[in-house]
């Protein structure tokens, strides 16, 4: 199933302003440190450049995250997404539905469909990790666990569960300067970079796993569900 991208004009002309903003925010300071000195001009020259930084990065999300398009599968309207190419699976917000845009076309992703590299992910939520049976690429008999490290490398951050799979022996945790997950992921003989280990600080939580396979990634968060978020009193 697939769709055609196009360029959205709002999310364009939305992102044209505030590229024109941070701009003449920029030209501002950088017009000041001519009447400024010392402490003043630093601030100038540091405020300037960060307008133009802040700016250029405007211009390019416009570039290729002012896209839309219709889900094939439920007919939600997908805004704001890549106009050209995505390196990684996106998900549909209404039916969760997996696709690739490639040349402006978005494709639905079959059940069975591997990628070239780790890109589906879940969340680590429990102390006790449930694998799904067979190797996390092909579903033939897992033979081994293949290792897969993440690295907080900030201490005193609050990195999702810092116990997650010790009950099944399958984690190591370090710390010291940063935390240090070790976890070890099913394979079958001939696979060994089906998943990796990864942290995203601003997700919660931030520990989690990407599949290659988009059936273990589904049928791992059928084993290990999200937990509930609990509606305020």
């Amino acid at each position: 199933m697939t769709s055609t991208v196009t360029r959205n004009a709002g999310s364009t002309v939305k992102y044209a302003v505030i590229t024109a903003v941070l701009a003449g925010l920029s030209f501002l300071c950088f017009r000041e440190m001519s009447d400024r000195s010392g402490l003043l001009w630093l601030l100038c020259l540091v405020g300037g450049l960060g307008f133009a930084v802040f700016a250029f990065g405007s211009i390019l999300v416009a570039r290729d995250l002012a896209g839309t398009a219709t889900c094939p599968r439920c007919q939600a309207t997908l805004a704001e997404i890549e106009l050209n190419h995505t390196e990684d699976p996106a998900f549909c917000d209404k039916c969760q539905a997996a696709y690739l845009v490639d040349k402006r076309v978005l494709t639905v992703l079959a059940d069975d469909y591997v990628h070239p590299k780790p890109g589906f992910p879940v969340p680590v939520t429990s102390e006790a990790i449930r694998w799904p049976e067979g190797c996390c690429v092909c579903a033939r008999p897992a033979t081994r666990g293949i290792e897969a490290k993440a690295d907080d490398g900030q201490t005193g951050t609050n990195v999702a569960v810092a116990a997650a799979g010790l009950a099944l022996g399958s984690i190591a945790v370090r710390t010291g300067g940063g935390t240090s997950y070790t976890l070890r992921i099913p394979h079958c003989a001939e696979h060994d970079d089906g998943a990796k280990l990864e942290i995203k600080i601003g997700n919660e939580p931030p520990l989690q796993i990407r599949f290659r396979s988009y059936a273990y990634q589904r049928r791992f968060l059928q084993l290990n569900p999200k937990p509930a978020t609990a509606r305020p009193s």
